[in-house]
């Protein structure tokens, strides 16, 4: 591995260690709402990345990762076909009575369409395996949208309809990939044994990955193909060993079905409607919970006592906030597209965080970013990027102006242990962005794969390595954090709370430590949790605080579902951002 990536390896695990080790470290001296916050940043970001790279693991339920436990069925899946050791594989099924499934690239079917048809003659279940076997996490709407359908159109062309079920090359999936298959009524199909037949091992050890320690509802991977380069292709190995591995799974009491007979037995999935009323119920109970602790008087005191003009000083500052936020990103982007406009930042900027209102977690950026691409005509992955330097850049200034605050006052030692871990951390990623920045003159890699994904993301982080740029992005950084420092003293004055830079600045770093660990819509309940926390530590009563909380967060939300909605509205996005081509 070279020095640069071995560098960059090192600084990514030494900043999760950090990361994890502050959360611990602050949780073990009282400071619950910082370690959960930090380790929330961890947790969160693993779970995207078990997401997206282990094929067992799926938050939303809708693949089919397995059948029932309890029944004692298997099903043999092929990948990558047809090939020529595909008829050897028909012929060993055929000869011990198995029914499997093939999940079929298009680019081979065109090749061999005769195969196709002789699978399904043979009564086997053809299904989808995309069209040039390119990986499809990272992947854009058109790409995804292309890769589907070609493979689908493929498979149709031999005289096959290919049976209502996509594996992902490679088992990895993203939402862009969900989202096309839940559009077209495909089920994205996994698999619990990957038996690795793609080493050539022999036939005795095939059939040893392939039986050991047999469970009811397996999905076992095998291939009667090659969809990866500088693989050997060969496979009369897996056909050789298709007789042995079939009398293990039998001798042990087993019967071979196809996918879709587990897609029958299992659980119904949630549907997305169901999870949302199942999340709202939940928070529901929560804030009846929470709520036994309030008094509801009180708390109807503190809003009716809140002053109406301090509230919408605190709402016009936000405007301030959210176009400092704008040129800050805007900086970041010019060095990739020079064509955005500081009008186009600000809107798209305000937009993807009205986005974020309805949709949890990061969707915010993947919002701004794509809504610049259709205003730019811009790479969305490049702009991706962007978004993502804004944040490391606009957290480097936050926890370094912390830094320099906590020496004059009297700042809580939590406070600046969390700001110095914190200012490490992004420190720390931006080390890793500027090593990974594109040099100068570095050619376009050609094509359209992983490797020109790779190209684009790292072309959004050009800005890392200009001076100028970052110091502009840094500007309107501090301009911007200011503007929040001032909307937290607006909105302490409004609710009769201390006015001091302590406190106001308590209010933004806990705010801002619960929205890098959150993932629900708008940031609810973190948002007024993080408040309440904070403001519990310098005594003050759980009424106002909520009473503040509340306030608070409504002078953010407010003008951002105005003038961010309304923005959408008018240039025609009514129920989707990520429009495919039909």
């Amino acid at each position: 591995m070279p020095a640069r990536q071995r560098l960059l390896l090192a600084t990514v695990f030494l900043a999760v260690a950090a990361v994890l080790a502050a959360g611990v470290a602050a949780a073990a001296r009282g400071h619950l709402e910082v370690g959960a916050a930090l380790l929330g940043v961890v947790a969160v970001g693993g779970a995207l990345a078990l997401q997206t790279y282990w094929v067992r693991f799926d938050l939303s339920g809708e693949s089919l990762r397995r059948g029932r436990r309890d029944r004692r069925e298997v099903a043999l899946t092929f990948d990558d076909g047809p090939s020529s050791d595909t008829p050897a594989v028909l012929d060993a099924l055929d000869a011990t009575g198995v029914k499997a499934t093939f999940f079929v690239l298009g680019e081979q079917a065109l090749r061999r369409p005769d195969l196709v048809r002789e699978a399904a003659r043979r009564g086997h279940l053809v299904a989808l395996h995309g069209h040039t076997h390119r990986k499809l996490h990272l992947a854009g709407p058109r790409a995804v949208a292309d890769e589907v359908d070609r493979g689908r159109e493929a498979i149709r062309a031999a005289g096959v309809e290919p049976a209502p079920f996509f594996r992902a090359p490679h088992g990895f999936k993203g939402l862009v990939l969900r989202r096309a298959l839940r559009r077209r009524g495909l089920t994205l199909v996994g698999w619990t044994r990957g038996v690795w037949d793609t080493e050539r091992p022999g036939p005795a050890a095939i059939a040893a990955r392939a039986s050991a320690r047999p469970r009811g509802g397996e999905i076992v991977l095998l291939h009667d193909g090659c969809g990866t380069p500088g693989l050997d292709a060969r496979r009369d190995q897996t056909a050789a060993a298709l007789p042995e591995v079939v009398r293990r799974w039998r001798d042990a009491g087993f019967t071979f079905v196809t996918v879709d007979a587990l897609a029958r037995s299992r659980p119904a999935p949630l549907s997305g409607r169901t999870a949302r009323v199942v999340g709202l119920v939940a928070l529901a109970v929560l804030l009846v919970l929470a709520g036994r602790k309030i008094d509801p008087a009180e708390l109807r005191r503190a809003l009716a006592d809140a002053s109406p003009a301090f509230l919408l000083a605190a709402a016009l500052a936000n405007l301030l906030a959210l176009a400092m936020q704008a040129g800050r990103w805007l900086a970041i982007v010019h060095p990739v597209e020079p064509r955005a406009r500081r009008r186009d930042a600000f809107f798209t900027l305000v937009a993807g965080y009205a986005v974020g209102l309805l949709v949890p977690a990061r969707a915010s950026d993947l919002a701004r970013a794509h809504l610049m691409a259709r205003r730019t005509g811009a790479s969305m992955a490049t702009l991706t990027a962007t978004a993502f330097v804004d944040h490391l850049l606009g957290s480097v200034a936050l926890f370094g102006v912390l830094g320099l605050m906590a020496t004059f006052s009297g700042l809580p030692l939590w406070l600046r242990s969390a700001g110095s871990v914190a200012f490490a951390a992004a420190g720390g990623a931006l080390v890793a962005l500027w090593l990974l920045r594109p040099r100068a003159g570095e050619a376009r890699p050609p094509g359209h794969g992983l490797r020109g994904i790779v190209w684009r993301l790292r072309h959004g982080l050009v800005a890392v390595g200009r001076p100028r740029a970052l110091l502009l992005s840094w500007s309107f950084a501090l301009g911007g954090w200011g503007a929040e420092g001032l909307i937290a003293w607006l909105s302490l004055r409004a609710f009769g709370l201390p006015g001091t830079m302590e406190l106001a600045l308590l209010m933004v770093l806990a705010t801002t430590l619960s929205s890098a660990a959150s993932i629900s819509p708008g940031n609810a309940g973190a948002f007024e949790l993080a408040c309440v926390v904070a403001l519990s530590e310098v005594g003050v009563a759980r009424e106002p605080a909520l009473a503040f909380a509340l306030g608070y967060h409504a002078v953010h939300l407010v003008p951002v579902a105005l003038l961010g909605g309304g923005w959408l509205l008018a240039h025609g996005y009514r129920g989707t951002l990520a429009r495919e081509p039909s």
